[in-house]
């Protein structure tokens, strides 16, 4: 096995730094205008819910998202179930469709609720998606590429869940039994979510509160991660392509909220590396090790 020196082995870090840094954004959006038209939203066929792109967060009481600049104020607003008492799932995904085999996706989220019944949905932020399959984490199982769900105040026993289609060889809904949840299960009861969401209306879950979701797509490996923290990491088949999405499902036909629990989602990035870069970055450490070589 040929060796480096020290040298050598710290400009190829370097390398592999400058080419995870540069990246081009291709999605960006920060909801302060009706962007409605940048999106298909797709309903489970029953639609009892709304989405408001542009809406003024803002002035209804809600604090500023973490990546929002001062003077922001709008974001997508999610509604789901209002008031017939059936299960209803609403999914919005962007035109704009993906080609590379890596990117990543950063969004903030806050899903808002007030009682205590009638409170749980979730929320669903997805990749690879085919633009006309809604996303549903159960009741129905529904979806297209991968997506991860969650719940603001903690009242199922998935709170967290992700989804993977079985042309990218999933199982669909992933058991929270399986490996890639990394040990820290499904519940929002669990100490890893328990010490990443400790100051929500419900400790373990994002309610009322920001949090930052990212979902970062390398080679054939997905992560979720919340504010940060790595919480799912699996592997999927082929390339999750296709079309980004942002939405809510409520699974429980019980749940009659009047539009009191939704979701918010502000400040929607999604980037890509930078192929330009990439190749002259690339060529500078082959001039490099060719130089040592002499």
């Amino acid at each position: 096995m040929k060796t480096f020196p020290l040298k050598t082995l710290s400009l190829l870090s370097s390398v592999a730094f400058l080419a995870q840094s540069s990246v081009a954004q291709v999605i960006s959006d920060n909801f302060e205008v009706d962007s409605s038209a940048n999106y298909s939203v797709v309903n489970d066929g029953t639609p009892n819910g709304t989405s408001v792109f542009g809406y003024d967060y803002v002035a209804a009481g809600i604090a500023l998202a973490p990546n929002s600049l001062p003077g922001d104020k709008g974001g997508l607003r999610f509604t789901a179930n209002d008031s017939l008492a059936a299960v209803d799932a609403l999914t919005a995904f962007h035109n704009t469709s993906l080609t590379s085999p890596g990117y990543r996706l950063k969004v903030d989220v806050y899903m808002g609720f007030t009682g205590t019944a009638g409170t749980t949905e979730h929320g669903h932020v997805g990749v690879g998606g085919n633009g006309s399959t809604f996303n549903s984490i159960f009741t129905p199982i529904s979806g297209s590429g991968s997506f991860i769900a969650f719940t603001g105040d903690g009242g199922s026993a998935s709170d967290y869940r992700w989804h993977l289609d079985a042309a990218h060889g999933g199982p669909t809904t992933v058991p929270n039994s399986d490996a890639s949840y990394l040990g820290h299960g499904s519940n929002n009861t669990g100490p890893f979510y328990q010490s990443l969401f400790p100051s929500g209306t419900v400790i373990g879950s994002p309610g009322n509160i920001w949090t930052t979701l990212e979902i970062d797509v390398t080679g054939n490996t997905i992560s979720y991660l919340f504010d940060g923290q790595l919480t799912i990491q699996g592997t999927f088949t082929g390339t999750l392509n296709g079309l980004i999405s942002l939405g809510l499902a409520d699974t429980f036909a019980s749940s009659v909220d009047s539009g009191t629990v939704f979701t918010l989602y502000d400040n929607l990035v999604v980037t890509v590396p930078e192929p330009t870069s990439l190749a002259l970055v690339g060529l500078g450490s082959l001039a490099f090790l060719a130089r040592r070589r002499k």
